[in-house]
């Protein structure tokens, strides 16, 4: 993979994060998403999943009326 000509440093740490959450849980993607998944069901905010593939709709991380933002799956 070639170097991006720019490294913002925002990305570089979301990556970081990233990359030590998937290394608790093993490597094992599953598990890092039951994770989150169980961490967005605790945090008592409302998450609006993003419609399927191929219907129209907002994008996935576009923020609703009320504030909750959507997720894709």
């Amino acid at each position: 993979m070639s170097k991006p000509i720019y490294e913002d440093p925002v990305v570089a740490e979301i990556h970081a994060i990233r990359a030590e959450m998937l290394a608790e849980c093993g490597g094992d993607h599953r598990k890092l998403m039951e994770q989150v998944d169980e961490h967005e069901r605790a945090s008592g905010r409302k998450v609006i999943p993003a419609p399927p593939p191929g219907l129209p709709g907002k994008k996935p991380g576009s923020a609703t009326p009320d504030g909750a933002v959507e997720r894709s799956k």
